[in-house]
């Protein structure tokens, strides 16, 4: 798994917010880190400078790895640098070179944009490339320098689905890799009733738990069951399971509470006009989450 982990870089000190991320993985899986770099067309009696940028960072990498001890793998750093458009450049690369894994950083909540690459483009990846995207935060930036670890608790919210198992398998092997401890998370629904009876509607939230018994009983077993297959496989598991109407707001409130610093979740994207469809819930985690998230598309599974 993420045997070629893709960097796109624009410069920006946000962008590189990517790479401590992607030498801490690297370095548990083995991965090549490649490095990459695109520039518009006016730009390319430049380029010789744009390739010195992503040499001096090459350097850094290594140095940073060599200087986390010899335990982990060795990591190998390429670099690609080339005139055009960044999202569909992007998207050509990753077939050409067969990545497995994207890093790169997203806009905050507030709407901040930080370069070319950033923004659309990152959003543009999201939902149109088949392989999963990790994105970084802009507040990452003063937490990388922080944390030893980066990634020291996944939290993997489930939603009882076939697409949103798809994300398992990746945050499996990422917490074994990484050998950190997982969080499984699923929300039991509650229903808003309205009532017409006298003319005047109302409503009321009721929670399963209260009103049907089976239901809450359902989402707690198949959480327990999934955490019983993962602990037999040597993982460090725990679950949570709460109620509620708001998905992606008990997901991102969960993550905070149980102290994850990476978010494993799936789209629910298929093809066509589709491709375009995460799914609200995790849109909503995209856009207003404040901790890393990986995405795994769903029409990669």
């Amino acid at each position: 798994m993420f045997e070629r982990i893709l960097l796109p870089l624009d410069g920006s000190e946000l962008a590189e917010a990517s790479i401590p991320y992607a030498e801490e993985i690297a370095v548990s899986l083995g991965s090549e880190i490649i490095l990459y770099h695109v520039y518009g067309h006016e730009h390319k009696h430049q380029q010789h400078m744009h390739q010195t940028y992503l040499d001096r960072l090459v350097d850094s990498i290594r140095q940073n790895v060599k200087k986390g001890g010899a335990d982990g793998n060795e990591v190998k750093v390429t670099t690609e640098i080339e005139a055009g458009e960044p999202a569909g450049s992007i998207c050509n690369l990753v077939d050409k070179n067969k990545v497995d894994l994207i890093i790169m950083a997203a806009v905050s909540a507030s709407g901040l944009k930080i370069g070319k690459m950033l923004g659309s483009v990152t959003d543009h990846l999201c939902r149109t490339v088949p392989i999963p995207v990790l994105i970084i935060r802009p507040q990452d930036i003063a937490r990388i320098e922080s944390k030893k670890q980066l990634i020291s608790h996944i939290l993997l919210p489930q939603d009882g689905s076939e697409p949103g198992k798809l994300a398992l398998p990746v945050g499996e092997e990422l917490a074994a890799r990484l050998k950190v401890p997982v969080t499984l998370f699923q929300m039991a629904t509650m229903v808003l009733i309205y009532d017409y009876g006298y003319g005047m509607g109302y409503a009321g939230y009721v929670d399963y738990g209260k009103v049907d018994e089976y239901e809450k009983k359902r989402v707690d077993e198949g959480i327990l069951e999934l955490e019983d297959k993962l602990k037999l496989k040597g993982l460090d598991v725990t679950h949570r399971v709460t109620s509620g109407t708001d998905a992606a707001g008990e997901i991102m409130k969960a993550g905070k509470d149980v102290g994850a610093d990476l978010i494993v979740m799936s789209t629910h994207g298929r093809s066509g006009f589709d491709r375009w469809a995460l799914g609200s819930v995790t849109e909503r985690v995209l856009r207003y989450g404040e901790m890393p998230l990986l995405l795994v598309n769903a029409r990669a599974g």
